[in-house]
């Protein structure tokens, strides 16, 4: 893939990922007026404070299955900006993100500021990498229909529901680029034709640290980091950054580390744990209303709005040990 490709495919898939056809109704927030709007997506929209510079704002919009829906869960834009600064911060001696804390200081004044992250401008990889730790969500289902994972891992027979894979496994996607489409797995091979070997590796190594060093923090916080998804891109010189958002529940599944220790024991057990995440969205539906995937998406009950609202700030706090700036 030459240069050119490769920043004509970002393009394309930036147009498409943040096109107008989400439903919106977050209230327009004041934002200063140097800023230009480059694009309004499923859940955030996308300032340009300069040629080298953006805004990234997280609505409190929640999206399922590539669709927006169309309530809202108060707080959440605020909990997953907040939650991936706590996230960059701790990374940083494995990689720099596309953060720029000392800059956001002087861009962003008030309320704004808890909901925005002003970032460097990147050229993003135009895959989705996804780590897996355990036997859950798409992953159990691949094993349990076919006994692999993704399109490189092939595993034994006689693991069950929320076991923990014998290594972490990395199950790249395509980015969904249209309405309603979903990301699709692509190979490790895949990858590497598009990026090149040696940058393909350094992004794999990068990749394997970052889930080693969340799920050691995460099991210290009670918690177990069952899979997780990161975007990756590079600037001009070529440095490789950490970018979109970082081990939120939105991007990521989690269980409670003491509901999965006694999940564990108890051989009887048939049932799949609580989730602590916006699987709860997708559980109900998908499993309690029934939804077909196909417009108009509906309404989310409210007690599902309310159970994803404390769960994002029992995650939070969890994570943290602190209390999110509502």
């Amino acid at each position: 893939m030459t240069n050119d490709e490769f920043r004509e495919m970002n393009k394309k898939d930036s147009l498409i990922r943040h096109s107008p056809f989400a439903i919106r109704h977050s209230p327009a927030l004041d934002v200063p007026g140097n800023w230009t709007l480059l694009f309004s997506g499923k859940v955030r929209e996308i300032y340009q404070i300069n040629d080298e510079v953006l805004a990234l704002l997280a609505s409190d919009r929640v999206s399922a299955f590539d669709w927006v829906l169309p309530n809202e869960i108060p707080g959440k834009g605020k909990i997953l900006t907040q939650l991936s600064k706590f996230w960059f911060d701790k990374f940083r001696a494995i990689i720099p993100s596309h953060w720029l804390p000392a800059r956001e200081l002087i861009e962003v004044l008030g309320d704004l500021r808890r909901r925005t992250m002003v970032v460097r401008k990147l050229e993003i990889f135009p895959f989705e990498f996804i780590v897996r730790g355990y036997l859950a969500g798409s992953a159990w289902k691949s094993y349990k229909e076919k006994g692999w994972i993704g399109l490189d891992h092939t595993l034994r027979s006689g693991y069950h529901y929320g076991d923990k894979l014998p290594e972490s496994l990395l199950t790249p996607s395509t980015k969904a680029r249209e309405p309603g489409v979903h990301d699709e797995d692509v190979s490790w091979l895949r990858v590497k034709a598009a990026l090149g070997e040696p940058q393909s590796e350094r992004l794999r190594e990068l990749l394997l640290a970052l889930f080693k060093a969340a799920s050691e923090h995460l099991e210290s916080c009670g918690l177990i980091l069952v899979d997780t998804k990161f975007e990756l891109g590079v600037d001009s010189d070529g440095t490789v950054y950490l970018a979109d958002e970082a081990l939120t529940p939105d991007s990521s599944r989690f269980f409670w580390k003491k509901d999965w220790v006694a999940r564990q024991a108890d051989k009887t057990a048939t049932h799949e744990l609580q989730p602590v995440d916006k699987q709860i969205v997708r559980d109900y539906l998908e499993k309690e209303i029934k939804w077909d995937k196909q417009a108009p998406a509906p309404m989310l009950s409210p007690a599902v709005v309310e159970q994803t609202r404390q769960t994002y700030f029992d995650l939070f706090r969890a994570i943290t040990g602190a209390e999110p700036e509502l």
